[in-house]
């Protein structure tokens, strides 16, 4: 009677959870992080950034090309077209280093821009899911979904909640 009673009992909780109601949303992070008033926010700084970097290496390049242009002037001397030549040689691996080295600041600030971000988005998209009774909302970029109706996205929402908890930073 006992066993009887628990598969009755096994069998209605797992009818019950087979058919209860599974609600799926989907988020774009991407879609969030450029329309948040922080996401722009941080896209600029890195194109400023970006900016500064790309100025920088055109004046080395051009200091690079002068120094070029002047060895092959016939008025210089071996001295001077010694001294000009290992000057443009060394202005030439400071240029590469420079290009190395920015990439490598730019990169990391960008990884602590994002990590930022998504620190501060991750906890704005469980409040929603469990507001809302989602039983799982995915990353439309990293989950391979190639369609869903465009009701489950709760892109924008993500983006209104964001921006309300996190208006624009001072600089």
């Amino acid at each position: 009677m006992k066993k009887t009673l628990v598969l009755i009992f096994t069998i209605f909780t797992l009818g019950a959870f087979i058919y209860a109601e599974t609600k799926i949303g989907v988020i774009n992070p991407q879609q969030v992080i450029l329309n948040t008033i922080r996401g722009k926010q941080v896209k600029q700084k890195l194109e400023k950034l970006a900016k500064g970097f790309q100025q920088k290496t055109i004046k080395r390049e051009n200091e690079i090309k002068k120094l070029e242009k002047d060895l092959v002037s016939p008025a210089l001397n071996a001295e001077t077209r010694e001294r000009k030549s290992v000057e443009l040689q060394t202005k030439k691996i400071n240029l590469k280093r420079f290009a190395e080295d920015s990439r490598k600041e730019w990169q990391a600030q960008w990884t602590k821009e994002m990590r930022e971000l998504t620190n501060e988005i991750m906890p704005i998209i469980e409040k929603i899911g469990k507001s809302k009774n989602y039983t799982i909302i995915f990353d439309i970029q990293s989950s391979g979904i190639s369609y869903f109706d465009k009701t489950i996205d709760i892109t924008n929402e993500v983006i209104r909640n964001y921006d309300a908890k996190y208006p624009e930073k001072k600089k």
